[in-house]
């Protein structure tokens, strides 16, 4: 038989790495879009910047010209900025939205079309920082909440073709992502104590969390149940605090953010 095809950008590592590996382990091939290999035995690497759309589209064109089809496409890329929005300079600001919202833009658009003949998914690693905002990661935020509308917008223009555009949102995950994290070079004095208190939570968290097999686990489970939602929270207390964060006034649940990280 065979074998099915699975694409994933930022294979390389954190929750990339494991998604990868797990889609192994289940009897796909698995091609890496990433700028650097890692430790990928047995996954194929292909050097890629999700910055620049020819090589999406040259990478995707040798995937289909070896295997024939692409099943699952998995827009995971992206780093995070952390500081105040008002001490991030601008060229970061730019590159934060470019790579983590563009970045699985031109990812779809390229995937699409072979998607679309094997009744594919498209799925997008986002974050529950895109539902709940958090201080001193506005753009984090802001590019990830980005991802989540376009995706859910994406998916109702192809889903009469047979195929899905998904999201999964985890919560804090012990990924790389934490060290990689880059942060404001000149920070304003007015929030550098507070900003770097914030952050320095937010690591914490995150050194804490789930491991990314977790996270692998859910995107498997997207790519291959019948009728998958538009949206998945991965973890039952970050199900449980995006839910309350629905119900709750806009001005009270934002006030509780701001406590837990200011």
């Amino acid at each position: 038989m065979t074998k099915k095809v699975a694409v994933i950008t930022g294979g390389s590592s954190g929750i990339g790495l494991a998604t990868a590996r797990y889609f192994l382990q289940h009897g796909y091939k698995v091609y890496s879009l990433s700028r650097r290999a890692g430790d990928q035995a047995k996954v194929n690497h292909i050097p890629c910047d999700v910055s620049a759309e020819e090589q999406i589209e040259a990478a995707l064109k040798i995937i289909l010209q070896e295997e024939g089809r692409i099943d699952v496409c998995i827009a995971n890329a992206g780093f995070g900025i952390s500081g105040s929005l008002e001490g991030t300079k601008e060229q970061d600001a730019l590159r934060q939205i470019d790579i983590n919202f563009h970045g699985a833009m031109r990812l779809a658009k390229a995937a699409l079309p072979a998607l679309r003949e094997s009744k594919g998914r498209l799925i997008a690693v986002s974050s529950v920082a895109g539902t709940i905002a958090i201080p001193y990661q506005s753009l984090y935020s802001a590019s990830k909440a980005a991802l989540q509308s376009a995706f859910l917008a994406l998916d109702n223009e192809i889903k009469e073709g047979g195929l899905r555009a998904l999201t999964v949102l985890p919560g804090d995950t012990a990924t790389p992502f934490t060290d990689n994290r880059v942060h404001n070079i000149s920070e304003p004095s007015f929030y550098r104590e507070k900003a770097a208190a914030s952050v320095d939570k937010m690591s914490a968290d995150e050194r804490k969390g789930k491991h990314p097999d977790t996270v692998a686990r859910v995107i498997y489970r997207l790519a291959t149940r019948k009728n998958p939602p538009p949206q998945t929270v991965v973890g039952l207390s970050y199900k449980f605090l995006t839910l309350l964060n629905k119900f709750l006034p806009l001005r009270l649940s934002n006030w509780v953010v701001g406590k837990i990280y200011n």
